[in-house]
């Protein structure tokens, strides 16, 4: 190489090194965003909200007179962004930078490693990928409207004979069409102690999954110590609870393969594409876990979630009598009284279609969202973001800010998604937030949605939604003050569900006898 070539480049790259220190420097002196002031070491610690936190980070944007909130608790970086402004900024224009996911410690030794929700890179990608062609919409009409349609025979017949298990009945209908559309296990088949296991794997991401909840999350090393060690004890609940998680996995799979190989399997999404994989030679020990894994995913995010969701539902319709009426009269000026509602009725009764909006925005599920992480350090509106923050869309900020969804925000009240006429305002945003954000937001929104559609429309065609009422005949109401956690529940309520005709039962009735015959 010429001398003069050799001392160009040594000069480019010197001159590289030079400003790329320069702009990290400079990057450092600039501030950080908004937020308490931590201790040294420990930093923000005793800031971290113990609850609420959803609720608590509001209050600390409004102290620093700011949309985002800083803080650093023992060494790991948090930011909170409390407006959609932030949020599309962020999660949305800058995404290649916003879209990662924090790998929690915790839930690797808990044995969600396998869910791709919590993971990045060419993993997530694929199962992704995976995920959104088996629920595409062509395969949503063909294979799970049917068998969600079953579901919703069954769920009304449990509600006609049982009223007082609404929760349960909800578990069941989420967790059986599940079950059936990707394993092909169906009501027949002993499921629910699939579903009890799912309930207690979902317990343990859902008390895992807030940041600041392990030490272990902060100091990664501590991954390593062993169970017997003083303060490990994190260690020995995750080997406990990673026990329920496994089979949760493992089991549904197990039943395919073992069906498939007698030749009594039903189909579903694990027989196609493993009958497809042997057809195209692209069968592997890799690939079958791949698929395993993405469909333990589908299974534990639905169900909970969407059961929550329609239970949401239930209790703004409870609680206020008068959307209750609104929604029967909706559906019966729409349906008539001589059958059920179905999928070919969605999208046409506009105040079925405001409740689900209400639903989702009033209590979310997520109220913080799943947090993102920074894939590299940033600098937004001058403030200085280190590499690897977690990033938290403050989901219930966004879905109850009065200036966009009106002073009312604590009410339940769907007419805020309606025009006077009873059409859909399209100048209030659906509240997408519900779901995530970016390139993260959730693939099964359209499922979910669908589903929660059938449940609820159904419910009004059928039942009277009424409180309880306490030993001496007093009305109770039910408590609009969920528990919290990284997934948010209504607290236990008992509410009178009865069938709002004789008619009307012998029609539920009927249905569920002609899905027995079948």
């Amino acid at each position: 190489m010429p001398l003069e070539r050799l001392a160009f480049d040594s000069i480019a790259l010197s001159l590289i090194i030079l400003v790329g220190y320069g702009l990290i420097i400079r990057s450092r002196r600039l501030p950080l965003p908004p937020g308490p002031k931590g201790w040294p070491l420990i930093g923000n610690v005793f800031d971290a909200p113990k609850e609420k936190g959803h609720i608590a980070y509001i209050e600390m944007g409004h102290k620093y007179n700011s949309d985002m909130v800083y803080m650093n608790v023992a060494g790991m970086s948090m930011l909170i962004l409390n407006s959609t402004t932030a949020v599309n900024d962020l999660f949305v224009a800058r995404s290649q930078l916003y879209s990662n996911r924090f790998e929690f410690p915790m839930l690797r030794l808990l044995g969600w490693d396998f869910a791709f929700t919590f993971r990045n890179g060419n993993f997530w990608r694929k199962s992704r990928a995976l995920f959104v062609q088996q629920l595409s919409s062509a395969n949503l009409e063909v294979y799970q409207e049917p068998r969600l349609q079953e579901g919703i025979y069954v769920l009304l017949h449990r509600l006609l004979e049982t009223p007082k298990d609404l929760t349960r009945h909800l578990y069941l209908l989420l967790g059986g069409t599940i079950l059936s559309t990707a394993y092909g296990i169906s009501v027949d088949n002993p499921h629910e102690p699939l579903l009890e296991l799912s309930e207690k794997a979902i317990q343990t991401v859902a008390e895992s999954a807030i940041p600041g909840t392990h030490l272990v999350d902060a100091l990664p090393i501590l991954e390593h110590v062993p169970s017997w060690f003083p303060g490990a004890g994190f260690k020995r609940i995750a080997a406990s609870a990673k026990i329920a998680v496994e089979r949760m996995r493992n089991e549904p799979m197990e039943f395919v393969k073992k069906n498939m190989a007698n030749g009594t399997a039903k189909s579903s999404i694990a027989t196609r594409v493993l009958e497809k994989m042997q057809e195209d030679g692209n069968w592997s020990e890799e690939n079958e876990e791949d698929l395993n894994k993405v469909l333990g995913t589908v299974y534990a995010a639905a169900v909970e979630t969407t059961a929550t969701v329609i239970s949401t539902i239930v209790l703004g319709l409870v609680r206020n009598p008068d959307t209750l009426k609104k929604g029967h009269a909706a559906v019966d000026a729409f349906v008539g009284s001589d059958r059920l509602p179905d999928f070919k009725d969605e999208g046409k009764i506009p105040y079925v279609e405001a409740l689900i909006r209400e639903g989702l925005r009033w209590r979310p599920v997520f109220p913080l969202a799943i947090p993102h992480c920074t894939a590299q350090e940033d600098v937004y509106r001058g403030y200085y973001i280190p590499a690897n923050t977690l990033v938290l869309g403050n989901s219930w900020a966004i879905l109850h800010d009065p200036a966009v969804y009106g002073d009312d925000v604590e009410e339940f009240r769907p007419e805020r998604f309606l025009n006077p006429d009873g059409s859909i305002n399209s100048s209030i945003p659906f509240p997408e937030a519900a779901f995530g954000y970016g390139r993260r937001i959730c693939p099964g929104l359209e499922v979910a949605q669908r589903t929660i559609w059938l449940a609820v429309a159904s419910m009004l065609a059928c039942f009277d939604l009424t409180k309880a009422c306490d030993k001496d005949g007093v009305e109770i109401d039910p408590d609009v003050n969920f528990l919290d956690g990284l997934i948010s529940y209504p607290r236990p309520y008992e509410c009178t569900i009865t069938p709002r005709s004789k008619a009307i039962a012998e029609t539920i009735k009927q249905n569920f006898e002609q899905l027995r015959q079948a």
